[in-house]
């Protein structure tokens, strides 16, 4: 009775996770500072604090279903 479509494209996590803590870190970063060794610094600190959450904060755990 159900009429589900099951799409099983899959999404790359952690690459987008990667790119949106690099975007914003640099955002953040430059709005701050407003200088251009800022906004590299800020590409820097949002890569490594979403390499760190991909890492410790968000373990791939395999699913049951």
């Amino acid at each position: 009775m159900e009429n589900q479509v099951e799409s099983n494209e899959n999404l790359n996590v952690k690459g987008i996770i990667l790119v949106l803590g690099t975007i914003f870190g640099a955002l953040i970063s430059i709005i701050v500072k407003g200088t251009f060794l800022g906004f590299i610094g800020g590409l820097v600190i949002g890569f490594a604090l979403a390499v760190f959450f991909i890492s410790v904060i968000l373990p791939h755990k395999p699913s049951d279903r």
